[in-house]
């Protein structure tokens, strides 16, 4: 997907607040992870995009750092791709320590009755799925993660985490590499996170065209 169009299509996570969630909402803190391929110029649309949506909130992002030098850095972005790779395989490096740093600041501002809405895409949501492998149930149970084309599907069965959502376009190329995605496409079975609620929701293409998507 297009780095301009991968973002726009965030506005399908607009929260659908209740009249009491209004009158009296909990302190929150919304936090994102980029993918591969983000130099650190490329993180501020992306978070004015995100911050829109949400209503024009403070948004922090932990930007992974990419390899990459320039935007037609190939070499660079066959590392990040490499990189990636071992991240699925469960491997530590210091983009998951930071994250887990980073989360674990959001949740000390919000303090035990707020929550941290995290955002995640592509790379960055593997190294969410093993941040979460260092935060303790307690500071899960206080963050809602949202995960857009993940490199790793993050559920309430795995982690417990307040709520998790992963959205795939049905033709994202990153399925090839992610079977817990594609075995819920071809079944039809979407996990479930309580009061029906579903955790892998697929988004119909717009052009036919992955890239553009």
């Amino acid at each position: 997907m297009a780095r301009g169009g991968r973002w726009r299509f965030i506005v399908v996570v607009l929260p659908h607040l209740s009249i009491g969630a209004r009158l009296f909402p909990r302190p929150t803190r919304v936090t994102w992870v980029n993918g591969i391929a983000h130099l650190e110029e490329h993180m501020a649309d992306p978070t004015f995009i995100i911050a829109t949506v949400f209503g024009n909130v403070p948004v922090d992002y932990c930007h992974n750092p990419s390899s990459m030098t320039t935007e037609s850095d190939y070499i660079g972005f066959l590392k990040d791709g490499l990189q990636a790779s071992t991240h699925q395989w469960g491997r530590i490096t210091p983009e998951v320590d930071t994250l887990v740093d980073h989360l674990r600041i959001a949740l000390r501002e919000v303090g035990k009755h707020g929550r941290v809405i995290h955002i995640c895409h592509s790379q960055g949501s593997v190294i969410t799925w093993l941040a979460a492998k260092r935060l303790d149930s307690d500071e899960c149970k206080r963050i809602e993660i949202i995960s857009f084309g993940g490199a790793a599907t993050i559920t309430t069965q795995e982690f417990p985490f307040a709520r998790c959502i992963n959205y795939y376009a049905v033709n994202d190329p990153i399925l090839n590499v992610v079977p817990s995605a594609v075995k819920a496409l071809r079944s039809g079975y979407l996990f479930g996170g309580g009061l029906g609620e579903q955790e892998i929701i697929f988004l119909s293409s717009r052009t036919g065209d992955p890239v553009s998507d």
